[in-house]
């Protein structure tokens, strides 16, 4: 697919993504606003009466958020950021311990070590919490001298902002689209489309005016100071050549095999929303929420009181109640029978709410993937890395799927990356780097200590082995050091002679068949 020129936006054969990518970006943002306008604002055309009942516009309607507010009445609905915890709780599985990039090249892992340390951990993170609420993220390094003038820039682009080509699991192109300028129903989108035309790649650059729906006209670059710049990076071509001989971007799904569009050519290889079929579950949870606070709303204490209590403020003023007022004149006339103070309280159903809550949490973690006890109110209670493991067992195998999605899409980018620095830059020649991922959960040092001495004990592991165990994060000179001072403060053996010295092997045995003389009675 080369790049858009005009016509209907987002393109139609991607329509339907970009449809989910609204509604599952409006949970993720939590904007009760934003989420009304969703789901009151789905197209209703050729839609009998017939089908409302339990049709799709009936069933959104029937949504917490598919119904408008009451005319009149203050809008009470409360949203519960669960969508928000779950797509970061999914990053956080994956780079709460940043991977291991190791490089067998000296230069190589040097570059590799000052990428890291100018934040390439952080957009990694970030990108894979985009990547689970929208399905897809996509890595790209991008050279911009005035703010790098040494260096390539890593960054990560929503899958949302994209127009992919995907031909058997693999992007072959990608159109990155932003919005420059929008103002009384006209939009300016630049376009930047990445494609490799014989083994050349290339980034071709297009500015468009058109409106919310529609991608309008092409217009030069030099149109708006966002994008003149760009006209100067172009060559006889119209584009700009990275200098690679492959996609200069990686897409890194974020689950799959996709449900939604599995069916549909264009979008059967996007990956899976850890949101998609979430909706209602998320909407029942923000009803349930809703109505828990209109309970404590509705329970505050009220006391109901006759007009003969009430005092008056004089002609045409109203009559007031002063709850505060302890003595009060005697009147002429005997109030009606039965009649006095009526207090009521009604009762709030924080057990119910709250026990339907973590039922519906617990029914959407599993359904993303996560065990119920990753987001749940267990409490900061310690536990060994076995009881974790044993308790989060479905969070930790989604783990393990996405960690191999994930290990050899940085490993790829990682190299693009510094190939264009060796490009533009004159840095060391890339290298595919090994990517490993740690442990999710880390051993406390007791635990760590009560295994290092058990296997001391049953004499399974050498003085090296302890002191790697102990200390993982050490390279081999602080291992061998710290060895050394081990044996060092180690005594000296002791030579015991007799039948100990001999048991012990300090000693032989006496030779041939005599018996030691008897004891003496």
């Amino acid at each position: 697919m080369p790049i858009p020129t005009g016509g209907a936006w987002p393109p139609p054969a991607h329509a339907p993504a970009y449809s989910a990518y609204r509604t599952w970006d409006a949970w993720y943002v939590g904007d009760p606003a934003e989420l009304v306008k969703v789901y009151t604002e789905r197209p209703t055309a050729k839609v009998r009466p017939s089908q409302l009942a339990g049709g799709v516009v009936g069933m959104l309607s029937r949504f917490l958020w598919g119904s408008p507010p009451r005319i009149g009445q203050r809008d009470t609905r409360l949203h519960v950021p669960v969508p928000a915890d779950l797509a970061a709780t999914s990053a956080g599985l994956l780079f709460a311990e940043p991977p291991t990039l190791a490089c067998d090249d000296t230069k190589a892992q040097e570059a590799v070590d000052r990428l890291i340390e100018h934040g390439l951990m952080t957009v990694l993170r970030h990108g894979a919490e985009i990547g689970s609420t929208l399905g897809d993220v996509y890595l790209r390094p991008v050279i911009d001298r005035d703010v790098a003038p040494d260096r390539a820039i890593a960054t990560a682009v929503p899958a949302d902002a994209a127009i992919p080509t995907i031909r058997w699991g693999r992007l072959v192109e990608v159109t990155f689209w932003s919005t420059i300028h929008e103002s009384s129903g006209t939009v300016l989108r630049l376009l930047e489309h990445h494609d490799v035309v014989g083994k050349v790649g290339r980034i071709t650059y297009a500015l468009h005016e058109g409106a919310a729906d529609e991608l309008g006209l092409a217009i030069p670059l030099t149109e708006h100071p966002d994008t003149k710049h760009l006209a100067e990076l172009l060559d006889e071509t119209g584009s700009q050549p990275t200098g690679l001989d492959r996609l200069d971007v990686v897409r890194i799904p974020n689950a799959g095999p996709q449900r939604l569009w599995r069916k549909l050519g264009p979008l059967k290889y996007h990956g899976r929303s850890d949101l998609d079929g979430n909706e209602p579950l998320f909407d029942r949870i923000d009803e349930v929420w809703t109505s828990w606070l209109q309970d404590i709303r509705l329970g505050r204490g009220r006391i109901t009181v006759p007009d003969w209590m009430l005092q008056s403020n004089g002609p045409g003023q109203s009559a007031t109640w002063d709850a505060d007022r302890e003595v009060y004149s005697a009147i002429n006339a005997l109030p009606d029978q039965n009649v006095g103070l009526t207090i009521s309280q009604f009762a709030i159903r924080h057990v119910e709410h709250k026990a339907t809550l973590d039922e519906l949490m617990q029914t959407a973690m599993r359904h993303a993937g996560l065990s119920a006890q990753t987001l749940g109110d267990e409490g900061d209670v310690a536990m060994t890395a076995t009881e974790a493991q044993s308790r989060e067992r479905q969070t930790f195998v989604s783990r393990g799927d996405r960690v191999t999605t994930w290990a050899p899409a940085l490993a790829e980018y990682t190299e693009i990356h510094l190939a264009l620095e060796r490009i533009h830059f004159g840095g060391p020649e890339e290298e595919r780097p090994n990517v490993e991922f740690g442990d999710s959960v880390t051993e406390s040092p007791e635990q760590v200590a009560r295994t290092v001495q058990l296997l001391h004990a049953a004499e399974a592991v050498s003085v090296e082995t302890r002191v790697r165990m102990v200390h993982p994060d050490w390279d081999d000179k602080q291992v061998e050091a710290e060895v050394k001072l081990i044996k060092g403060d180690q005594p000296e053996p002791i030579e015991v002679g007799g039948a100990l010295g001999a048991l012990a092997g300090n000693q032989p045995e006496p030779e041939g068949d005599e018996e030691p003389p008897p004891a003496e009675e």
